[in-house]
């Protein structure tokens, strides 16, 4: 066993240096990886579709950005922080013994998020350890929220050569539109930029079904029940060509080590081309 943590750890090494990365980035990947495939190895892999960072890193691979944590929408789960430790209690005791890792099920610990969505979510931490290597791992769990379609089945993307997590993971059109009623809800005090650095990259990407995403977008706002009003802030010049806000942008390209030449002003153009028809048909609808 020990050779063959020492084996994984020195072709993790050898990942990061072939890529130009941290190796800490690569490994937080790995361990983000290997939990992955034991929370949908297990009886609960029904219980949770993945969203977040971690999903557009198996989307986008390179071009997305990096993230610490792992999001989840909880399926069929009451958000009771005793009833998830319990779950990822058999999570963490699945043995998987070629890749290394162990979830030290003793760290866990669940406390509330008040401030996701309808129902206060949960975030989970616990330590994983690859040999000497150990890391808090962060989950974030959701509840309440609308899928449009239906969460979709994928296979995640593996650092080495070893069985691949089959999640089950929110659509595109959904990321999208929960993205963007945030930018919607929270308009001026929005500085979230990986959201609008999430949504332009899905929407240049345009690996999505239009009609598809009108509904996905209208459905989100009808749950939250988000006010659509005639005109909004969000889709106009002094959105984009804020002082403030294009240093958060700056900043934050610069902290996630993206491309610094991707202007504010670009990001929002193609947002305001492809979202603000959708949004004035929501508005002309309620209207």
């Amino acid at each position: 066993m020990k050779n063959n943590i020492a084996s994984i750890q020195s072709r993790l090494k050898q990942i990061a240096q072939q890529e130009g990365k941290a190796y800490q980035l690569i490994i937080t990947r790995y361990f983000q990886e290997r939990l992955l495939f034991r929370v949908f190895s297990s009886d609960y892999a029904l219980n949770f579709c993945l969203k977040g960072g971690a999903l557009l890193y198996a989307l986008e691979q390179e071009k997305s950005r990096p993230t610490l944590d792992i999001d989840f929408l909880a399926l069929r789960l009451s958000n009771e922080a005793s009833r998830l430790i319990d779950i990822f209690t058999e999570i963490g005791l699945i043995e998987y013994d070629v890749d290394g890792v162990v979830l030290d099920t003793r760290t866990l610990t669940a406390i509330p998020i008040t401030n996701e969505g309808t129902y206060p979510g949960i975030r989970i931490k616990m330590t994983a350890s690859l040999g000497n290597i150990r890391q808090v791992m962060q989950i974030d769990i959701g509840f309440g929220d609308v899928l449009t379609p239906a969460p979709t089945r994928m296979d995640y993307p593996t650092l080495l050569e070893m069985d691949s997590p089959q999640v089950q993971a929110y659509s595109i059109e959904t990321i999208i539109a929960e993205k963007f009623e945030a930018m919607i809800d929270l308009a001026q005090l929005n500085s979230r930029m990986k959201d609008f650095y999430d949504v332009y990259r899905l929407l240049q990407g345009e690996q999505y079904e239009e009609s598809t995403l009108n509904q996905a977008i209208f459905n989100t706002f009808a749950w939250r029940q988000t006010v659509a009003e005639p005109t909004h802030s969000l889709f106009t010049d002094a959105f984009a060509t804020d002082a403030k806000r294009t240093g958060q942008w700056m900043a934050f390209l610069n902290k996630s080590s993206l491309d610094t030449q991707l202007e504010f002003t670009e990001v929002m153009k193609t947002i305001t081309q492809k979202l603000q028809p959708i949004y004035h048909r929501i508005v002309n609808m309620k209207s």
